[in-house]
């Protein structure tokens, strides 16, 4: 690299037009082997929910994809999962649900046996209802206090949620359709 970029035209440091950038990519290129990918798959389920004017009683289950990069304790990933209902207001059947895409950040904690986090992104409603119609889009945010995780080997991990809590709103406007579902979840993650 040519250090007269990183320095003003009579030598002094932090003038040049790419310092920055060359810093950046310094430190970047330090830490590269302290992050690390990881996917998970994972299996979730709820019995007890909250909407508005809605039973209580209402079984969700799904399952979801989850991809990223961890550093230490923390760690960012992507999130895509489908969540089939089957609720009374709905006559009883199960119908697809929503897909929620979101992104999230999560932090692990006592010897990463425990793992906090939080997703945010767009909830897609997924069938047609008498007042919506499929393809309606609204939010999506999932918090998940304390789960554990287990690891079976050195990059294989067993986690258990359980419990989460997963605003699914995929229609905001008119009446709205919104759920607060209280969620358990078995998580089986592979260090990349």
């Amino acid at each position: 690299m040519d250090l007269r970029l990183l320095h003003g035209a009579h030598g002094s440091p932090g003038r040049g037009p790419l310092s920055g950038a060359a810093l950046l990519g310094l430190i970047l290129a330090t830490e590269a082997s302290a992050w690390h990918g990881r996917v998970a798959l994972e299996g979730h389920g709820a019995l007890l929910n909250s909407g508005a004017n809605g039973p209580l009683a209402n079984v969700n289950f799904g399952y979801a994809l989850r991809g990223g990069v961890e550093h230490a304790r923390w760690g960012l990933f992507a999130h895509v999962e489908q969540s089939a209902w089957l609720g009374t207001e709905l006559g009883g059947g199960v119908v697809p649900g929503v897909l929620n895409i979101g992104v999230g950040v999560e932090h692990r904690f006592a010897g990463g046996l425990i793992r906090s986090s939080v997703t945010v992104g767009p909830s897609v409603l997924l069938f047609a209802t008498a007042l919506d119609r499929a393809g309606s889009v609204g939010v999506f945010i999932d918090l998940r206090p304390l789960g554990l995780r287990w690891a079976l080997d050195s990059r294989l991990t067993l986690g258990f949620d359980p419990l989460t809590v997963a605003l699914v709103a995929p229609v905001l406007t008119g009446f709205p359709l919104v759920r607060n579902q209280f969620r358990s979840a078995v998580v089986l993650e592979v260090s990349l």
